[in-house]
Order: C-alpha cells, then sequence, then structure tokens
C-alpha cells in the first residue's frame, strides 16, 4: 500500500471577492485556489491571512452575499464543480482570543444524475439585493436559490430555452424585479444576446424574451470563434438612479451590459420604460396573431417572430479590443461604471463606461502584470490579481506614468485608431436631442453612426501599474525534474512553469534561506570559531566585540568595530606579554561570570582551553589585550606513563568548564568564589587509566537560565557511544548511554528546544544531537532520564560541528559539515532544515550594530556572516523566461546545466494567426544564466527531448536527442517529425559570460509526432505516433577529421492508439497510450519485447516505472493508478493493485524524494516518487513496507472520515474513490491501495480533544476499534510528515 501526500499545496488561484465579513470595520479578500479557500484581511501594511479551509472538490467560484441591504457585512457562498457540483454556504467568526473561522451553513448539491453538463457556463450569480442567487451547471437547466439575512432560505429549479450558454448577468432593474442577461450559442452556430424575466410566484422564467434588452445575434466579425474563447458579460450600472434604481433622464444613461471576448468590446444598453411599453405591445400583438383561427396568419406570425430573434441590432456602443483574450474583469468599486480588464498575456487595460454618449467607451492601456484569472478591486486604487499561470499580485493602478518607456507588449495594432489622452477632455457636439441610436428604431441596422459609439482606444504612454507585493506560483507544472545539482545528496526540483507571458524554470527547494551580509576572505583552515562580548551580560547596542578563530595549529583574534555603518574586522596583533595563548589552537572560548559572596556576577572575565590547560583572562583596555589572570595547567598533573598529558575536549558554560584530557581523565572547573581563579569542582583521575578516551564532551545546560550545569554529556572514540553523567557531590554519576553509532562523535549538545524550563511542560522538548565524523547528525530524545528514538540525519561525509543559537527568537542548532542544516522543534517533532552552504567548518552566533543577530560561518575562502530565515518552508528561486514557455527540461551534468524546450506565442488580437517557433536552451544549473540556444523553423515544434552521455573512442560527450513535428493546417494527425541529435561545447567566441554551443550531429525522420523519449541500455527509446522506435547512435571516424553520427533504426513497437507518454526503469520501458491504458516492454539489444499490458481503458496522462514490478500513472480523470507485474492464467500481466481520486490533473511522475531519509533503521516508510500537477502542487507517494501497518492506516482513514467534516457534502471515502469523465456512479468503487497521508494527519490535530480522540479510536462498531495504541501512531504519522 502507498500513502499520497502534499509536499507543496496548489498555487492557483482561481477566483476571488472581496467583502466585510465580521462586525468590525475591517475588509476582508477571500481567495479560491484549486482545493482551498483563504481569507485575508486588509490592513495598513498589507493583507493578512486570517483563516482558511481544505475543500473537498474543485472551486469554481467564491461570491459574497451582503446580509441587509446596507452591505456592511457579508457571508459566502462556494461553487463547487468537480467531481459534484454543489453550493456550500459558509459564514465567518471570530473568537475572543482573535482566531478565525469558516463554517459550513448549508451544503445544496446540485447534482444530476441524467442532465448534461453545461460546456462552457458553471458558475453562481449574486443579484445586488443579496436576496438571489442563480446558478448554472447543467445545460437548459438554472437553480434559483433565493437568500434571507446572507443566508440559504429555499430554492428550485428553473428550464432555460438556451441551451449553450456563455454567461449569465442581472440586468439593473427594480427591486422586486430580476432579469437575466443570456449570452448563448443558439441552434443555428450563432451568438446570441437576450434576457428573460424570472418570475419568483411562478417559480419559472419568462417563455419570451424581456422587453429590458432587445434580443440580438452578434457578428461573428465583432465575437469571433465563440466555443475556443467564450466571451463574456459585464453588467453596468446606470448613471444615475432614482428612488426606484432606474434612470428616467432622457439622455442618461440607463444600464445594460458589456459583451467582451472577441475584437470589439460591445454595449447594450437597456430600453427605457416607453420602450419596454412598446416592446410588450408588439409582442402582444404577435401572440394574438399566433392565436388566430387563420393558419396563413399564424404562419406569418411565426415566421415574424423568428425573423425579430434572428435580427442583428447595432450596440449602443463599441470600442476595439486590440489585445488577447479577456480573462479577468472587475469594477472599480461597486456602482463604478469604470472596470479592469486582463487578457491571456497579463496585459491590463482601463475601460471606462462614463458619459458613454459623449465619449463613448473609453480604453486606456495600463501596463502589463501577470495573466489574470481573478481581478479584486480592494480600495486606493489597488487590486489583487489572482493568476492561474503565473504569480499572484497585488498591484497599484497610479494616476501618472510610473515608467515612461513604452512597453512593446501594449502596442496597438495599426488597425486600430487611437488617441491621445488630451483629447478626452473635450466632449463631441451634438445637435438638439439627436441620440446615438433612437430608442424606438432599435429594431433597424443603422449604417451611420455618431462618433461616440465607435468608442476611443487612448495610445499607451508608459507603464501605469506599480506591483506592490507579489505570491509566488510555480503553476502550472508543465514538466519536472529532481536533480542533486552540485553533488552535495540535497536534491532539490526543477519546473518548467507559466503560461503566456509568465513561463519560468523554477528550482524548488525545502530547508532554511540564508542571506549573506558580509564575507571576509583571506582567513583559511579554520577548525572553530566564537563571537566574544565585551563582558557576559553586554547591555551595549554592539553586543559582540572580538571573534576568536583556531586553526589546527594555531589562534586568531579579530577586534569588531562598528559603529552602525561600516563595520571592519581588525586582525590583532598578539603581543608577548598578552595572556591570549596563540601558538596552539583554541578547543574552546567564552565569556564566563564571576562570583562575588557566592552571586554569579557580571564580568569581562573569558576562559580560553588549548591543549595544554584553561587560562582565566581578562580584557585590559590600556593595553588592548586580553591578560591572564589564572588559568590550569595539564603540566602539573602526575600521570603514570610517559604520555603527556593533554586536552582532547572541552566545553564551557556561564560558570563550568569541563575538559576531557586523553587517557579518559575528566576535570570540571569553576571560578573561586571572591577570587579570580580556578577551583577544581570534580576530577575523574586513575593512575592506571582504564577509562575510555573521550572524543567530545559537552557541559551546556538545559536551562538557559541557571549558570550552571548538573548534566555532562561525553562521548567515546572506540564504542561511539555518548553518556550523560550528573555531577554531585564531587563525583560522576551516570544516567544513561546511546546505542553504539554509527561514527565516532565529533560535536555533541545535550539541547531544550522548547521554552519551558521544567521537564514536566508542554512545551520543554530536550534532544541530544551528536555531530558525527561520518559526515552525519544523530538525534535522540532525552526524556525521563533516558535517551530514546534515535534518528540519523546525514550530511555528507566531513565531521559535523554543532551551534545552539535562534533564528526569529526560535531556538534551534546549526549542523555544518560537507553540507548543512538547521535543527528545529516544529509540529511536535524535531525537524531539519537543509541551507545552501556548503563545506562549513565552524559556526558561532553573532550580533553587532549593523548585522543584527547573525552567523558567522567558516568556509575553505574565508567567513561568512549572515542572516538564517524561514525554517523549513519551500524556497523556490526563479529564472523567468517571459513568452517562451518551457514545457519540457532535462539535467546534463557533464555540462552543469539544464536542458530546457519553450515555446514562444506572441501576443496577437483575438482571430488572428498565432505563430509558434520553438527553441532549445541551455542554462547554468547553479545561476539559471543562459549559455547556448537553437531555435527551430516555425514549422517545426519540438515535443520532447532527453540527454544522455556516450564515449567514442575513449572520449565521452554530452548529447541531447530532441523530438520534433512537423505543424501542417490541413492535417489532423501529425504525419511528419525528427529526431534531432545535438551536442555542446565550450564557445570559441570571447564573452564575459561562459556560454555553449549546440552543434547539430545528425538526425533521423520520423512519420509523426514525437511524443516522448528515453534513454534506455545504451539506446534512444522514441514513442512517435502509436508507435514505440529503438534507435542507436552509431559514429564512424575513419578517414575523417572529425567524427561521423548516424541514428539506426533497429527495432519498432506497433500499438492501436497514440503513445503519448513513456517511464523507464533499467531496461524497462512503460508506454501510455492516449485512450486505452499502460503496457510493459522490455529493451534489448536488437527488440522491444512486450511483457505485460492493462486491458482497461484508463485514458493516461503520464506513466513512471517505480521498479522493474511496479508502475504508476495519472489519467484524464484525475485519477492516480498503480500497477504491479503478476500472472494471469499463465502469462505476465499488469495487476491495478491501487486507485485514488487526486481531484488535480498530474502532468508528471518522477523517482525519488526531496526529503532526507534516516538511515538509522529499517523505516516502514519508504518515499518512492514525487508527482506534479497543472495547479502547482508537488506530493509526494510513499511506500508503507508493513502489511500490518497498511491495515491500521487504511483503518485510521476510515475512523477519521465518521468524525472529521470537510467543507464538501461528499464523505471523504467518497471524494477518494476514482471517478470517471462519464460522471459519479452508485456503483463506483471505493479508492484502493492508496491513501490521504494528508487527511490521516488531522489525526494529530485531535490530540487536544479526548472526545473526537476517543470517537476516532473506538469507530461506528466493535470491529472498527483501532489496534495500533495512540502513541504508535503518532509515531507514524510524525515521521510521515519527515517525509513531505
Amino acid at each position: 500500500m502507498k500513502i499520497v501526500s502534499i509536499f507543496h499545496p496548489s498555487s492557483s488561484v482561481l477566483c476571488s471577492v472581496k467583502c466585510r465579513l465580521a462586525s468590525r470595520d475591517i475588509e476582508h479578500l477571500v481567495v479560491g485556489k484549486l482545493n482551498r479557500l483563504d481569507v485575508y484581511s486588509l490592513r495598513p501594511h498589507g493583507l493578512q491571512h486570517e483563516c482558511g479551509a481544505d475543500v473537498r472538490g474543485t472551486v469554481c467560484s467564491i461570491q459574497a452575499i451582503p446580509i441587509d441591504n446596507s452591505g456592511m457585512r457579508s457571508n459566502l457562498v462556494l461553487m463547487i464543480a468537480h467531481p459534484e457540483p454543489e453550493l456550500v454556504f459558509l459564514s465567518y467568526s471570530e473568537s475572543e482570543d482573535g482566531t478565525a473561522e469558516l463554517t459550513v451553513k448549508k451544503q445544496l448539491s446540485l447534482l444530476e444524475r441524467s442532465a448534461r453538463v453545461g460546456e462552457f457556463f458553471a458558475n453562481v450569480i449574486i443579484h445586488p439585493s443579496g436576496k438571489l442567487a442563480v446558478v448554472g451547471c447543467y445545460a437548459g437547466k438554472l437553480k434559483i436559490v433565493n437568500l434571507k439575512a446572507g443566508n440559504y432560505k429555499d430554492d428550485f429549479d428553473v428550464s432555460l430555452p438556451e441551451l449553450n450558454v456563455f454567461a449569465l448577468s442581472f440586468l439593473p432593474t427594480l427591486d422586486h424585479d430580476y432579469t437575466l442577461a443570456i449570452l448563448y450559442f443558439d441552434a443555428q452556430d450563432r451568438l446570441q444576446l437576450s434576457a428573460r424575466d424570472l418570475d419568483l410566484d411562478a417559480l419559472e422564467l419568462s417563455s419570451h424574451p424581456s422587453p429590458l434588452l432587445h434580443s440580438t445575434v452578434i457578428s461573428n466579425k465583432s465575437i469571433p470563434c465563440p466555443t475556443d474563447i467564450p466571451p463574456l458579460l459585464i453588467p453596468v450600472p446606470p448613471s444615475e438612479s432614482n428612488e426606484d434604481g432606474i434612470n428616467e433622464a432622457e439622455d442618461a444613461f440607463q444600464g445594460g451590459v458589456l459583451v467582451v471576448g472577441g475584437r470589439q468590446i460591445l454595449l447594450y444598453e437597456v430600453c427605457s420604460k416607453e420602450e419596454q411599453e412598446k416592446q410588450k405591445g408588439k409582442r402582444k400583438r404577435l401572440e394574438a396573431k399566433k392565436k388566430s383561427s387563420d393558419s396563413a396568419e399564424i404562419s406569418k406570425a411565426k415566421a415574424k417572430e423568428r425573423e425579430r430573434e434572428s435580427r442583428r441590432r447595432k450596440p449602443n456602443a463599441t470600442v476595439e479590443w486590440p489585445y488577447s483574450n479577456v480573462t479577468a474583469w472587475c469594477s472599480i468599486n461597486q456602482e463604478s461604471s469604470r472596470f479592469l480588464i486582463g487578457d491571456a498575456f497579463g496585459r491590463l487595460v482601463m475601460l471606462s463606461v462614463e458619459n458613454v454618449h459623449q465619449f463613448g467607451i473609453v480604453l486606456v492601456p495600463l501596463g502589463e502584470a501577470s495573466s489574470p484569472m481573478t481581478l479584486t478591486y480592494l480600495t486606493n486604487q489597488i487590486v489583487y490579481l489572482g493568476s492561474h499561470s503565473g504569480d499572484s499580485q497585488l498591484v497599484q493602478v497610479s494616476a501618472s506614468a510610473v515608467s515612461t518607456q513604452e512597453l512593446p507588449s501594449l502596442a496597438i495594432p495599426r488597425e486600430i485608431t487611437t488617441v491621445s489622452s488630451g483629447s478626452l477632455s473635450t466632449l463631441p457636439s451634438k445637435k438638439g436631442k439627436e441620440k446615438a441610436i433612437s430608442q424606438g428604431d432599435m429594431d433597424v441596422d443603422h449604417p451611420e453612426q455618431d462618433d461616440f459609439s465607435k468608442g476611443r482606444v487612448v495610445t499607451p504612454t508608459g507603464c501605469f501599474i506599480n506591483v506592490l507585493q507579489s505570491f509566488k506560483s510555480i503553476a502550472p507544472i508543465v514538466d519536472a525534474i529532481l536533480v542533486d545539482i552540485d553533488g552535495s545528496g540535497e536534491n532539490q526540483i526543477v519546473t518548467c512553469s507559466g503560461l503566456g507571458n509568465t513561463g519560468s524554470v523554477n528550482v524548488v527547494r525545502n530547508g532554511a534561506d540564508f542571506q549573506e551580509l558580509a564575507f571576509i576572505p583571506g582567513i583559511t583552515d579554520v577548525t572553530r570559531i566564537w563571537s566574544i562580548r565585551a563582558k557576559y551580560n553586554d547591555t551595549q547596542v554592539v553586543l559582540y566585540s572580538h571573534i576568536v578563530v583556531s586553526t589546527l595549529n594555531e589562534t586568531h583574534l579579530f577586534q569588531i568595530n562598528d559603529r552602525g555603518n561600516k563595520p571592519t574586522f581588525a586582525r590583532m596583533e598578539i603581543s608577548s606579554f598578552a595572556g591570549l595563548v596563540a601558538k596552539q589552537p583554541t578547543l574552546a572560548f567564552s565569556n564566563i561570570y564571576e562570583r562575588v559572596n557566592g552571586i554569579y556576577q557580571d564580568s569581562s572575565l573569558v576562559v580560553q582551553v588549548v591543549p595544554t590547560g584553561a587560562f582565566l583572562l581578562q580584557w585590559d583596555f590600556e593595553l588592548i589585550a586580553y591578560v591572564e589572570r589564572a588559568s590550569w595547567e595539564v603540566k602539573n598533573i602526575a600521570t603514570s606513563n610517559a604520555r603527556t598529558p593533554e586536552i582532547v575536549a572541552a566545553s564551557i558554560n556561564a560558570s563550568q568548564v569541563a575538559l576531557a584530557l586523553n587517557g579518559g581523565h575528566r576535570v570540571v572547573l569553576c571560578i573561586e568564589n571572591n577570587a579570580i581563579q580556578f577551583r577544581e569542582v570534580m576530577k575523574v583521575m586513575k593512575v592506571k587509566s582504564d577509562l575510555p578516551e573521550v572524543s567530545a564532551i559537552s557541559c551546556i545546560p538545559l536551562n538557559p537560565q541557571k549558570h550552571a550545569s548538573n548534566l555532562i554529556s561525553m562521548a567515546y572514540w572506540n564504542s561511539n557511544v555518548v553518556e550523560i553523567f550528573s555531577i554531585s557531590e564531587g563525583k560522576f554519576t551516570s544516567e544513561s548511554k546511546s546505542p553504539s553509532l554509527p561514527a565516532v562523535v565529533r560535536s555533541i549538545v545535550l539541547y531544550n528546544f522548547g521554552s519551558d524550563t521544567s521537564s514536566k511542560g508542554q512545551n520543554y522538548h530536550a534532544y541530544l544531537l551528536a555531530g558525527l565524523g561520518d559526515g552525519s547528525v544523530a538525534a535522540m530524545v532525552w526524556k525521563d532520564g533516558q535517551l530514546k528514538d534515535l534518528k540519523i540525519i546525514p550530511l555528507g561525509h566531513a565531521p559535523v560541528s554543532l551551534t545552539a543559537f535562534e533564528v526569529d527568537g526560535k531556538k534551534t542548532v546549526f549542523a555544518a559539515g560537507n553540507r548543512a542544516t538547521i535543527l528545529s522543534f516544529d509540529r511536535n517533532r524535531l525537524v531539519n532544515s537543509p541551507i545552501m552552504l556548503k563545506e562549513i567548518s565552524a559556526t558561532s552566533q553573532i550580533k553587532t550594530n549593523t548585522f543584527g543577530s547573525s552567523l558567522i560561518l567558516a568556509a575553505p575562502t574565508g567567513l561568512h556572516i549572515g542572516r538564517a530565515r524561514e525554517l523549513n518552508k519551500m524556497h523556490i528561486r526563479s529564472a523567468n523566461l517571459g513568452l517562451d514557455n518551457p514545457h519540457r527540461i532535462i539535467h546534463e551534468p557533464s555540462l552543469k546545466a539544464f536542458g530546457v524546450v519553450c515555446n514562444r506565442n506572441e501576443p496577437t488580437r483575438i482571430g488572428d494567426f498565432e505563430p509558434t517557433k520553438s527553441s532549445f536552451r541551455l542554462l547554468d544549473d547553479n545561476s539559471l544564466a543562459h549559455l547556448g540556444q537553437v531555435n527551430l523553423e516555425s514549422d517545426e515544434e519540438i515535443a520532447s527531448v532527453t540527454s544522455f552521455s556516450m564515449s567514442f573512442e575513449g572520449q565521452k560527450r554530452p548529447f541531447f536527442c530532441l523530438g520534433t513535428f512537423r505543424y501542417k493546417p490541413e492535417e489532423t494527425e501529425p504525419s511528419s517529425g525528427r529526431l534531432l541529435i545535438y551536442t555542446a561545447y565550450t564557445s570559441a567566441k570571447q564573452s564575459r559570460v561562459p556560454s555553449l554551443e549546440l552543434s547539430l550531429v545528425t538526425y533521423a525522420e520520423v512519420k509523426g509526432l514525437v511524443f516522448d523519449i528515453k534513454f534506455v541500455e545504451e539506446k534512444i527509446v522514441a514513442a512517435v505516433n502509436s508507435s514505440v522506435l529503438l534507435y542507436r547512435l552509431d559514429c564512424s571516424s575513419e578517414e575523417l577529421t572529425t567524427p561521423l553520427y548516424s541514428l539506426k533504426n533497429i527495432a519498432d513497437w506497433n500499438h492501436n492508439y497514440m503513445v503519448t507518454s513513456l517511464g523507464a526503469y533499467e531496461d524497462r520501458i512503460v508506454a501510455g497510450d492516449q485512450i486505452s491504458s499502460v503496457s510493459l516492454l522490455k529493451v534489448t539489444d536488437t527488440k522491444l519485447i512486450p511483457e505485460a499490458r492493462d486491458y482497461g481503458p484508463l485514458h493516461p496522462i503520464c506513466v513512471e516505472a517505480l521498479d522493474s514490478a511496479n508502475l504508476i500513472c495519472a489519467n484524464d480523470a484525475l485519477n492516480i493508478y498503480t500497477f504491479v507485474l503478476g500472472k494471469a492464467i499463465g502469462r505476465m500481466a499488469l495487476e491495478r493493485n491501487g486507485c485514488y481520486f487526486m481531484a488535480d490533473m498530474v502532468s508528471k511522475f518522477v523517482r525519488g524524494s526531496l526529503s532526507t531519509v534516516d538511515n538509522s533503521k529499517e523505516s516502514d516508510l519508504k518515499p518512492e516518487a514525487l508527482f506534479f500537477t497543472s495547479s502547482g502542487r508537488i506530493g509526494v507517494i510513499v511506500d508503507v513496507q508493513s502489511k500490518d501497518l497498511s491495515m491500521h492506516l487504511t483503518e485510521l482513514q476510515r475512523n477519521l472520515s465518521a468524525v472529521i467534516n470537510g467543507v464538501g457534502g461528499t464523505s471523504h471515502t467518497r471524494f477518494r474513490a476514482p471517478k470517471n469523465t462519464r460522471g459519479p456512479s452508485d456503483a463506483d468503487g471505493a479508492a484502493f491501495g492508496l491513501i490521504d497521508g494528508d487527511f490521516l494527519e488531522q489525526y494529530l490535530g485531535l490530540l487536544g480533544s479526548p472526545q473526537q480522540l476517543d470517537r476516532v479510536t473506538k469507530g461506528q462498531s466493535a470491529p472498527e476499534v483501532l489496534k495500533l495504541s495512540s502513541d504508535a501512531i503518532v509515531k507514524v504519522l510524525e515521521q510521515l510528515q519527515s517525509l513531505h
């Protein structure tokens, strides 16, 4: 069995709304992602997250429902579109301590068993009064929901004659009237705009179009290809309103709707009362004629009705739309006639309908941002832009240009006439009471139009958009790889993300961030480092005055000079009369208290420990040096052999000095009362020593408020055991021993990560940490006087040093070796946050006026000073490629480069041809800098890529294999393509930036599209249309100065359907076809041998081999399936052993894990693969090694589903059951073989609720009682958490 857990949540934003949810005078922004809602409050400092809720289903829309007419407070209604359509009514509440929560008030299922799902429209719209909601998700049917005080009241269904609806909108009417504007595609493939009245008493829509808005056919010249780019309706309020809310002024704008989404934006105004009465009279006479006894009269009436329905009427105003398809819009304030509109390439424009009868529609280009999926006006010209394909942003619309530089992306096509912004200040003249289009003459087309009806497009004069804040997104993830870029053993994820103008390559890692503040070069071979204060408790701004650096042979002293502007570090010459020992390496160095009358007092004393002794020093301001006040030297110790006594390890706290000598001898010193000298507290010295040799020692107290420690930790050389002693009455008493560790201990610390100083406190988390000589860290819990739960964290191969310090007020331990990590306590467990630092030999905390609280790190080239931030977080660095959208990526270690396939689509107007340019580029795997590029012809596009290295005549060279297809407009299926083999070499051109040249060495023509390529057994395996082809790269250099390469086709495997994805493991290939399922092939020298196949119709999208016998795939119904190779009826077959509804489109599976695996023992949980989705999710597939544990976790999931209710009406069991594209059925089976790890981890949140915990444990009947104890469950779930 396997566990599915999410590593990085969805970052794609689908919808948003601004409202006031609480009684306080604070506004909120509600953001809907794929399966989650987040509520933010609008604060002076920006958006502040208040609460969130996970959703069982795909979020379609989120709307605010006004609780009263004032609109001061609102509730929320959420529409879930998949897997089962549903409305969820939510309320927001805050507790006394300020904790916010979303509460489900009502869940209304919209599921219809036999209805046809709407192809273009699935949404909920709320009437401005807050009394009515209209929901559409099925063809020919709407659900009307009556609302009261922001809550659900009742609902009913109405039939809708218009089947293929694109958009719905309420028209401005009286409070007690409701009219819907409907934009739809009729049976004759024409785009029509109509309106229907809603009769709440009769519970139906009017059978005839409403007289409030004239029905009209919209020309395909204005809105081309509506089925490809569905148009939208934008309601426009009237310019002025009377007491009833309807404008009666003769020349005033009455309100209406904008039709956007084509080459033109069209405005249709509602009719005046007189015109409505006229239309009602026409309808009444027509209906009377239809009831006539004369058949000819009836025929004429019906013909007249059809003629009216097909009549094309002029819009009241139009304006040319110069950009791509519209993806989002919002109004500037609720009653405003100004709108912000964004297109697929992130170009934002302001559309003004104010004074439309004087100016017409005015379109003002503003600037470029991320491609918007939703726009929400917040306040003070600040707009929230939620994006599916790029970073979501807070943007501010400025009244003046923030940049006068012309943006090429905002250029207006030449065929569109533009005007200057200054021309808008002059009103056009009008003659008498002439109107643009007479309301009484709406039934005829007018060849001539007034100037205002054509609208105005203002010439772009710069950028008026200022991005205030960005919210990082890596959606959609089209492709991804897992690489160890620097060979450190820490894997990183690299994704191809973005669409439109937001193409990007992202390097994703989990851990901590390090911000470098300064670098001190030239100090090398450092083994230890300490920062020293002028006094122990220095209250000055500058807390640290000196740095002590030790190498293998000597010690150096640096003085810190920092007055808040340019800090310097001056190396101090150590004179012969100074007390500091410079000609020996220092083992420990620290400030220490002075004892006066038995009371510890602040002092300027420090202790230096070197191999020959411990020295008590004090800073002399006149001599500007440390002078010796007392010493304890090993030369005074008598030994039984000729071996010279020497201190091998030391540790210092506020009042004690713990020393370990060769031969296993131990000494603890303290400062004498009322005297500046050492006193031996205890000493273990044997004439004939049989004590084990000590490799590390620590006396750091668990309680930082205490000046002394009663526990001493020691580690031994030969046994690799750590032993903890208590010290009392002048002797060492052993308290606990660790098991033998994998390597010798080189550093050790007993540390409390919690804030409680008592071992009985809830926030007391004591751990023994040991840095080992093999480059790993051993961690053990110190509880009840015992060491428990050994965990090993690998950090390379160099010895690890440990340093305790704080990050943003959180207690941590810095572990440094070949790689570095920061250990902290989070989510009830010890977590390690890898940090991008290598070869750190020593660390110390430092605090100065300029740097604040920082770290000083010793590296091979010098000392680094910087801050550690954001522990255990996802860190993303990106290379923004703009219009070049990456869709395939590989890594070539020999070149230290990523190979990225990009497609570039230049922005065009709607309806114009969109040419695609394909390229392959190389990026530096560290800096993501551009190294080289090759461009293909306009009719050829790269679809796949792989890299490999091969040796010819003893020389190993890297190669890139690109799979392409040729685009021919007349073809429905590509019939030709190529396999291109490139090699890369260092460019001979002189350049400051390193570059690589790509050279085509050979190619092969293929008969179709190369969907995917793998390199297996020194051969190229290519999926071309419905075949899998096997190629070998040959090289001939006889009688030639340069090698001659060729591709030889050595085997084919033909299939019935398009093979769109391949997976590989050793000599096995997994082929996923477009229609059916998956097949397993074996690659030999000359053949592709089919081994097994699954015959179920899965429609797989991506496949991967987990090992030679286990496969995984995802299909178009958003499911994950696993297979195992077995036997059925005497032959090999792929048996389906797992299925699970992911509720997201999985685009890629990659074997491996991003987390560090504990190698200390055999674990029941083993991370097998990562998966990536179109919404930006990254997840991990974890294999459960124990069958018993699999059963226990399955039982836990079952019991949890009966206790924990989610947002969404379906139970967890039904939600995770695999789906199909035909819709839900009672015959659908439950998920098996895969369980929801994130749902299981909610058990940890119930630990503080004994009643709910008891319900989970007992289940709903006696057979459902959990057999695994709560402590065992917690331990397993904490281990699962550590894997993602």
